[in-house]
């Protein structure tokens, strides 16, 4: 047995485990749900800059009235995404208990836990806010629920909120003591809510204890705790170069194993990156200096070039110095799907996925890529990224989209195709050599 095989043998099992595991699966498609909302606040961003408060647009046209469009759309999109993505989760983790027949109770349904969950978040919210009028003053207001708590940067108490109050409401729900019984008669859907009603209220009263006790004994509030205990401390690693650089090392390492890399480190690495383009796009619209290099945009323009592993550039090496017929043959089909970062026809087909040839470049590649495009972003040779652009989005196009429409990121992007290009090429004529070989042997 190879050292692939065997590596392959020991990672499958605990990946296959993290992938499938109930909580970071619900937490990974309601963040896949919120991307309509994201790439519709990008579009308004960019739209904003590029033509609405563009200053070659106005010698011609004066549309600067139309600026505030970006605004509105932004109240309901990224401001909106935790209490979207808190319900989601809760609604996700109801359907997978209610799916894998772990609760089959009509009082558990998935809109009571999706909208139980958002209860709980706005519950751990703190019961004064401090805000800023119109006249630049601050001020403390009651009944006030900030941006800053609902957009991304709250996604980390949506999150717990979301699958702690699930997980308690389903707890209760089997409990038949706490069962309302309605006489004959009574529409199923009002005895539902009876049913679901003292768990649903023992949930929220357990929770609103919490944030009263945490209030009394320590004068924080819970978003406040967690920032302190959590989310500045991922923000920092996530936001980091060594951090982002094992994340996408992990990922596409996944990857050439046969494992979605990027889905799987969703959960960990999608919040933080999230509240990052948020503060890059909230700056950008308000004219002040960019304050982020990572995020989400920059990662897949820039380290995923052609989607995870970086296999355009591969393709491209294939077609350019490959002997190999059926290789070759692979690379034509997959040069159309590349283009639009979809990987899958050459990863299995190639294959790329278990190549002890393939495997090293498309593991190491991305990682190599945002190393030389976060130093052309730290010594300002290109923009930083404040728009988030579709995933389908051609390489370049999609360089030059989340820059801002900056043409010096859109020229990085080729030169780093071609320079991963000359680095595949070495691994390419190694498969073309150990196919010579093999085919020598056995004739």
């Amino acid at each position: 047995m190879s050292f692939v095989d065997k590596l392959s043998e020991k990672l499958l099992p605990i990946v296959s485990k993290m992938n499938n595991q109930r909580h970071l699966l619900a937490i990974r498609d309601s963040f896949i749900i919120t991307m309509p909302l994201v790439m519709a606040a990008s579009v308004m961003v960019l739209l904003n800059a590029l033509i609405f408060s563009n200053a070659f647009v106005q010698q011609w046209i004066d549309l600067s009235f139309l600026a505030n469009l970006a605004s509105i759309v932004n109240n309901g999109t990224m401001s909106i995404l935790a209490i979207v993505v808190c319900y989601n989760i809760g609604w996700n983790l109801a359907n997978h208990y209610i799916r894998s027949g772990e609760m089959n109770d009509p009082a558990f349904s998935t809109v009571h836990a999706g909208v139980l969950s958002v209860a709980v978040m706005f519950i751990l919210m703190p019961l004064k806010s401090s805000v800023t009028l119109v006249d630049g003053s601050t001020a403390e207001a009651t009944g006030v629920f900030l941006q800053s708590l609902t957009s991304s940067s709250g996604l980390a108490t949506a999150m717990i909120a979301s699958i702690v109050g699930t997980e308690l409401f389903m707890k209760l729900a089997k409990i038949k003591k706490l069962k309302i019984k309605m006489p004959d008669g009574v529409p199923p859907a009002v005895a539902t809510s009876f049913n679901s009603l003292v768990p649903e209220t023992a949930v929220i009263l357990l929770f609103a204890i919490f944030v009263f006790l945490l209030d009394k004994f320590t004068g924080l509030d819970f978003p406040s705790l967690i920032e302190l205990a959590i989310q500045t401390p991922l923000k920092a690693f996530v936001l980091s170069v060594p951090g982002i650089l094992f994340l996408q090392f992990f990922s596409d390492f996944l990857w050439v194993f046969g494992m979605h890399g990027s889905s799987i480190l969703a959960p960990i690495r999608q919040a933080p990156l999230l509240q990052s383009i948020q503060e890059n796009m909230d700056a950008f619209s308000a004219g002040k200096e960019i304050p982020n290099i990572i995020t989400e945009p920059f990662t897949n323009a820039f380290g995923l070039i052609g989607g995870g592993g970086c296999i355009l550039p591969l393709v491209i090496a294939i077609l350019w110095v490959s002997k190999r017929q059926e290789q070759r043959q692979i690379a034509k089909f997959g040069l159309t799907t590349c283009l639009f970062n979809i990987t899958e026809p050459v990863m299995f087909g190639l294959p790329v996925v278990m190549n002890p040839i393939y495997m090293i470049p498309c593991a190491l590649i991305p990682s190599i890529n945002l190393v030389i495009a976060y130093v052309a972003t730290s010594v300002g040779l290109i923009e930083k990224t404040v728009a988030a652009a579709p995933w389908i989005t051609p390489p370049v196009i999609q360089s030059f989209i989340a820059t801002g429409g900056d043409v010096k990121a859109a020229i990085l992007t080729v030169l780093l195709i071609i320079l991963d290009v000359f680095l595949f090429v070495p691994f390419v004529l190694a498969a073309n050599k150990g196919r010579q070989e093999g085919a020598g042997e056995l004739g």
